[in-house]
């Protein structure tokens, strides 16, 4: 048992790794920047009663339910999304479907408070004192906020239905997996470059780090572009500067998992996601005219030539990336459900316009490298070298200029190309 009287940031580690391999030490993949993890066991009780007493009959306890919320600062490090779904690395799936089929083991190692950072504990041969362990998780929820103020922060929701306590010689966090938790541990981003032709790229990412001379944004939001452009992304090519004053993105979905039982077992086989799978995003601009979003029985005029002739909104994309090499793609059929012009009043402050986007089954989280066995924790301890020869700056990546935005071109992306040539490879 841990000798702590309380437990601070600093005395806690958090490892994710594929399911079944939470006892393997060679299985690495501590979390970098989490900000906070939180943790609710639910027994789930049923009651009978019977004719005769108001006492009840009997309490009957069903499957337990775990749930585990952490939050990270985007860092350049692997994202919580990607390692909680490493099964599909090594293969083109990606995306929500793909990666909705995975499951994890999840480990919280608590260290003795009495040192400055986890890697230097000498309690327990450095190993953590107390593990709390769940396994088999599944992710229920995934949001992003990119703020004009502050962090731009990650939110996974694991859900499950197996929890450990571990002491001493059962612990599977040992001090190889807290190895760079050494009290000069930095984000990943902010190194300048691991060669002389990368710089650096922003450490944790923050407004300045959205890329939005690369981003496709919803052409319903005014000032965008004109109707004919090929794709929009609110920034002046010339002037190098944004023509639309974005404040904030926020990116969810919801898996809403089943549990799907059988006889003669009491929890679930499967909790599949239940699909189809809303995916929603708010952006939210400073007004400087409007919204100029308009409702009208007939629809907007200037679709009565296309497919969503009779309708107000039509098909958007959303593509928006991050100087670390994150990309947050929504697909080319997002629609408009929902426009709010508010503030600006008497005690101050600006009138803002705040633009609601809902897909379905349309979420592909990218970072480079996240394929990679070795980028998302299958082995090692110390960096993977594919994370630290990932392009960093984006100098070194080459993003397809071409947009067709009508066609619904999928073919669009990052690449790397580490020769600066303007071609892939």
């Amino acid at each position: 048992m841990s000798t702590n009287n309380r437990i601070l940031y600093s005395c806690q580690a958090v490892k994710i790794v594929e399911n079944g391999k939470a006892s393997d030490p060679s299985a690495s993949g501590t979390v970098h920047g989490v900000q906070s993890i939180g943790m609710t066991t639910s027994f789930n009780l049923e009651q009978a009663f019977e004719l005769g007493q108001i006492e009840i009959y009997e309490n009957i306890e069903g499957t337990p339910d775990i749930e585990v919320t952490l939050e990270k600062v985007i860092d350049g490090y692997p994202l919580i999304y990607l390692m909680a779904s490493t099964g599909v690395t090594g293969s083109s799936a990606s995306g929500l479907l793909a990666r909705s089929k995975e499951r994890c083991d999840l480990s919280l190692g608590i260290f003795g408070e009495e040192f400055d950072n986890v890697a230097s504990a000498t309690d327990n041969s450095g190993n953590a004192e107390v593990e709390v362990r769940c396994t088999g998780m599944y992710i229920s929820s995934v949001s992003y906020s990119i703020p004009v103020d502050g962090n731009c922060t990650e939110s996974v929701t694991l859900v499950g239905n197996d929890k450990q306590w571990l002491t001493h010689g059962a612990v599977g966090i040992t001090g190889n997996d807290v190895t760079l938790l050494d009290g000069l541990d930095d984000p990943q981003a902010l190194a300048a470059g691991r060669d002389a032709t990368h710089s650096a790229s922003g450490g944790i990412q923050r407004r300045e780090d959205v890329l939005m001379e690369f981003a496709v944004m919803p052409k319903s939001i005014y000032r965008i572009g004109a109707a004919t452009d090929d794709y929009g992304n609110g920034f002046d090519d010339t002037t190098k500067t944004p023509t639309i004053h974005v404040q904030n993105v926020s990116i969810s979905t919801d898996f809403s998992r089943d549990d799907v039982l059988e006889l003669g077992r009491k929890t679930p086989y499967y909790r599949p996601a239940n699909f189809p799978v809303e995916v929603s995003c708010e952006i939210e601009a400073i007004a400087t005219s409007g919204d100029f979003v308009e409702a009208s029985e007939v629809g907007d005029p200037q679709l009565f030539q296309t497919k969503d002739s009779g309708n107000n909104t039509s098909e958007e994309r959303i593509w928006i990336p991050l100087r670390c090499g994150i990309c947050f793609d929504l697909g080319g059929k997002n629609r408009l459900s929902s426009v709010t012009y508010g503030g600006g009043d008497a005690t101050g402050g600006n009138v803002s316009n705040t633009y609601s986007y809902t897909n379905f089954n349309d979420f592909d989280v990218t970072q480079l490298g996240h394929n990679s066995t070795t980028v998302m924790g299958t082995g090692g301890t110390d960096l993977p070298a594919d994370l630290k020869a990932a392009p960093y700056d984006w100098d070194a990546v080459s993003p397809k200029e071409n947009w067709n935005y009508v066609l619904n071109d999928r073919s669009y992306g990052v690449q790397e190309d580490p020769d600066q040539d303007g071609t892939p490879g």
